[in-house]
């Protein structure tokens, strides 16, 4: 009688009585590579570069550069959580990158800053205050018209143009037509790193739009209206149809590209959209409430999901004042987890207490439901969870308190999950080179699946049999050997890690009778089957 036949082999699930796993589902499956149909080990991570110059473990990694394929320019790390987020800006040359987290308020670089390594050698703050203190208005030259009321007001600008909202402490004064004005007592820039060199003054008369009659140095404090120039019309605030372009909150977290123009940023209960293709520029009009706690988010097509501590939420529009969040209703999947919120083409996944939660195009569900306990789950300690996308699957990198290892689910199809010994602090996914980047110990940044072949271990179901049996005979057909093979009857160990050499068949230890069966195989492969039967007679 043939006992085991193993010829699929595809994952493992822990969830089910083993007696009961449906076909291709194991007990136990780590390090095996599935994508050919057959056992063998996966390739492990290839070293690609080493950080240098920074005194403590990091946490999160980016890599500038992104116009060209490269394993080491330019690594951007920091040592505590960070999301960055390029510019979409089509006339931007110095790929400016903007940055969250890192527990500091949000800022930008690009690649006049990235200096040599640790990089970048210099940030700066992401929004540019609004000037403060208003100016002095006198009456120059006077003219011959009626009088009219002319309101001034300013602002900040950095040297690639990006202004700030407008001075709220706007001046007037009183003068005939065509006359000039004198200003003077304009505010000096705000110490701090907001990159201010340039100045801006507006002038409005009566119901007019603000329009720039002068461009400057912000060091220079004076400047004259002479009634006739105008310019183009101010467009950061100072109108009931244009909301005030100001600086993102400290707090800010999350950043994240979006689409049309649009970037998104969290802060507690709020999602913030900034002014289309300017992410220094953050309206309070475009803020909104959620009823929980956001802890992460990810986007995937034009759909944002917002992982929070209650209801996820998923938000819509097609401009910023009509970013719309609705609850996922029936859905109470509180996430446990910033790092583990992952876009992955067709969806979102990320850790809550119950698995690994996912919301998208194939519907709402659980991912590990029915393949891990929510005790199995608890045990990997989901808070400590890092996600990244690997085509169709979702890899968590986690840390149990004792060992630090790795996960693979498929999203498309979860059926089991696979276990790996790759350690994560932190992934990029380098979209260029379709790179999955692994920062490990020590900084060093690893490349998924490009570095050897590694030994897999696939453990298989329980297999029961009718009467009692001894397992006499195995034989193993493999493209490469030698095979270890272990054998447990009745759950006792009857030979463990067993060398075959070839597909010839092989005795087993007898003395024994038993109900039911279990196999091992630990290899690199590949294996296309493994038979354990009665009697040679009885193996394919």
């Amino acid at each position: 009688m043939l006992l085991i036949d193993l010829r699929s082999m595809k994952a493992a699930n822990a969830s089910i009585n083993p007696k009961l796993l449906p076909a291709g589902i194991g007990a136990d499956a780590r390090n095996l590579d599935i994508s050919q149909g057959d056992f063998r080990g996966m390739r492990g991570a290839l070293l690609a570069h080493t950080l240098t110059g920074l005194g403590s473990q990091m946490a999160s990694i980016y890599r500038m550069g992104r116009d060209t394929p490269s394993d080491t320019a330019y690594w951007l790390a920091t040592a505590a959580d960070a999301d960055y987020a390029r510019s979409m800006q089509a006339s931007d040359t110095t790929e400016r990158t903007y940055r969250t987290g890192a527990g500091t308020a949000p800022v930008y670089t690009d690649n006049t800053y990235l200096g040599t390594a640790p990089y970048p050698t210099g940030v700066v703050a992401l929004g540019v205050p609004a000037p403060t203190g208003g100016m002095t208005l006198t009456l120059g030259t006077p003219g011959t018209g009626p009088d009219e009321t002319r309101t001034y007001t300013q602002t900040f600008l950095r040297a690639n143009l990006d202004e700030s909202a407008p001075d709220t402490t706007a001046a007037s004064i009183v003068v005939p037509g065509g006359s000039t004005v004198n200003i003077s007592a304009l505010p000096a820039a705000p110490s701090g790193t907001h990159g201010i060199t340039l100045r801006r003054i507006y002038v409005s008369t009566g119901t007019t739009e603000f329009q720039r009659i002068a461009s400057q140095a912000v060091a220079t404090t004076t400047a004259t209206d002479d009634g006739v120039t105008r310019g183009d019309i101010l467009q950061t605030g100072g109108s009931t149809t244009k909301p005030a372009w100001l600086t993102p909150p400290d707090a800010g977290f999350g950043i994240l590209p979006l689409w049309s123009g649009m970037h998104g940023m969290l802060e507690a209960k709020s999602y913030r959209v900034c002014v289309q293709f300017n992410p220094h520029a953050w309206p309070v009009e475009y803020r909104r409430q959620v009823p929980d706690t956001i802890v992460g988010s990810a986007a995937w097509g034009e759909n944002w999901l917002l992982a929070t501590t209650g209801l996820p939420m998923v938000v819509n529009g097609t401009s910023p004042a009509g970013m719309i969040a609705r609850p996922i209703v029936g859905f109470k999947q509180a996430c446990v987890a910033k790092r583990s919120v992952k876009g992955v083409g067709h969806g979102v996944c990320w850790a809550s207490n119950d698995g690994l939660a996912y919301h998208g195009q194939l519907g709402t569900k659980i991912l590990t439901s029915g393949i891990l306990t929510k005790a199995q789950w608890r045990a990997l300690v989901p808070s400590s969870i890092i996600g990244a996308s690997w085509g169709r699957w979702y890899i968590g990198f986690y840390n149990d308190g004792t060992t630090r290892g790795s996960f693979m689910l498929d999203t498309v199809d979860p059926a089991g999950i696979i276990w790996t010994d790759v350690e994560g602090y932190g992934v990029f996914e380098d979209s260029i080179s379709e790179t999955l980047y692994v920062l490990g110990a020590g900084n060093i940044i690893s490349k998924w699946d490009y570095g050897t072949q590694l030994e897999a271990t696939y453990k298989s179901a329980v297999y029961p049999i009718p009467t009692e049996a001894n397992a006499g005979c195995v034989r193993i057909i493999a493209s490469t050997y030698p095979v270890r093979f272990s054998l447990w009857a009745d759950d006792e160990i009857i030979t463990y890690q067993m060398e075959v050499f070839d597909d010839e068949p092989v005795r087993l230890p007898g003395g024994y009778v038993a109900r039911t069966f279990q196999a091992q195989v630990n290899a690199k492969g590949p294996v296309e089957g493994v038979f354990v039967a009665e009697e040679f007679a009885d193996l394919p």
